[in-house]
């Protein structure tokens, strides 16, 4: 379990270095996925601070702390973490079909989505495989 634990960490040192980006330089990260902040709106730079930034950045750090912590709910955790970055990749997949936008950076996106999701899940796939998935947190 030790290595799927060790890139399930680096996973969420990736993800959180891409939230604070978002909080740090928000009109950037806006910018980076092709939206523009109305200027007439500026709750509009809050909410890419509080989206892309402050939940990325916390529910990574908050994964990463209990791997390191408590592995076995750790493990459930990074699942969870796991799932959302598969439904980000299959979203955009939808959309790349159903949108006709299956731009270059669409589809590196949606590798990267995928990857960081299967890589959250390897410390749940480990444990499960080791009998220790069924009643980790009961």
């Amino acid at each position: 379990m030790g290595l799927a634990i060790i890139l399930a960490v680096i996973a969420c040192c990736i993800g959180g270095a891409m939230g604070g980006y978002a909080l740090a330089r928000p009109h950037e990260a806006a910018r980076l996925v092709g939206l523009t902040p109305d200027p007439e709106k500026p709750h509009a730079l809050a909410e890419v601070r509080a989206t892309y930034g402050g939940l990325v950045v916390l529910s990574h750090a908050a994964v990463a702390g209990a791997l390191g912590y408590a592995p076995y709910a750790g493990a459930w955790m990074a699942l969870t973490l796991s799932a959302a970055w598969t439904g980000a990749a299959l979203a955009r997949g939808w959309s790349m079909m159903k949108d006709d936008s299956d731009t270059s950076f669409n589809v590196r996106a949606t590798v990267f989505e995928f990857l960081m999701g299967v890589t959250l899940a390897l410390p749940f796939w480990s444990l499960s495989g080791s009998g220790g998935g069924g009643g980790v947190l009961v």
